[in-house]
């Protein structure tokens, strides 16, 4: 019988180093990420926090460059933060959704079946087409269209493609598609699918109010203004309550000019 091999001193050290290289790599991503995600949900208590927010993902990126989550947080991110700009800042907002555009492109590659991949490359599209008028534009409508209806292909009960799939219907010309019925529907099952996606009602209350609806409209306008206790409370604070006061500010103002 011939005695066992005996693995060279060398290579056990070379493997161990090797595991102890990897690990050390995993720790630095996951810290990356967390202080990227604590920095993002906690955007609206400080400037610049949001752009320190990509900037950590961005380093786990650079460590991970093929980890689907990290694309689509960052593509996410990027959506939200061009978002928040104001109108005169264009150049900043075409650089964040462009950046946004090219992350959710990559997070498809690396994963044809994550529908977060899709929506979120969908939604910087739609972003940058309208802030550059494109929106009439046949290829960029369809590539639009494409991203999304994959999106709710792979999740029907996904909250943000039911909204971006009802926006579109209440978008469009009634010839072209355009159903403000099947909208509302839409709206409500993606409130059923996860009640806390209150930005949902906002998009409904715009709807009563453009068909004069005024006290549907303000209803679900409060539900969008009841205090967010826990959770990940930014995008709430910096969006979908200051799109809901304003709202109800214009509802109230052409109520009072009827009286």
């Amino acid at each position: 019988m011939k005695a066992p091999a005996v693995v060279p001193k060398v290579l056990v050290g070379l493997a161990l180093g090797l595991a102890l290289a990897l690990q050390v790599q995993a720790d630095e991503v996951e810290e990356y990420l967390q202080k990227g995600n604590d920095l993002y949900c906690t955007h609206h208590l400080a400037p610049g926090r949001i752009e320190e927010s990509v900037q950590w993902y961005e380093r786990a990126l650079s460590l991970r460059p093929d980890e689907y989550s990290i694309l689509w947080k960052l593509s996410e991110i990027c959506q939200v933060h061009g978002t928040l700009l104001g109108e005169t800042e264009k150049a900043r907002k075409t650089a964040l959704w462009e950046k946004g555009i090219e992350y959710g492109r990559r997070a498809v590659e690396v994963n044809p079946d994550g529908k977060e991949g899709h929506f979120y490359y969908m939604a910087n599209l739609g972003a940058l087409a309208r802030l550059q008028g494109a929106l009439s534009s046949v290829w960029k409508f369809r590539k639009i269209r494409r991203e999304m209806d994959r999106a709710l292909k792979l999740d029907p009960e996904f909250p943000p493609a039911l909204v971006a799939r009802a926006q579109y219907l209440t978008e469009m010309p009634g010839i072209f598609g355009g159903d403000d019925q099947e909208a509302m529907r839409l709206y409500q099952h993606a409130l059923e699918s996860d009640p806390g996606y209150v930005i949902a009602y906002y998009y409904m209350a715009e709807l009563d109010t453009r068909k004069g609806r005024y006290e549907e409209a303000i209803a679900k306008l409060n539900k969008v203004l009841e205090p967010k206790e826990a959770g990940c409370k930014a995008n709430w604070s910096t969006i979908d309550r200051p799109w809901a006061q304003s709202l109800l500010r214009q509802i109230l103002a052409e109520k009072a000019s009827r009286e």
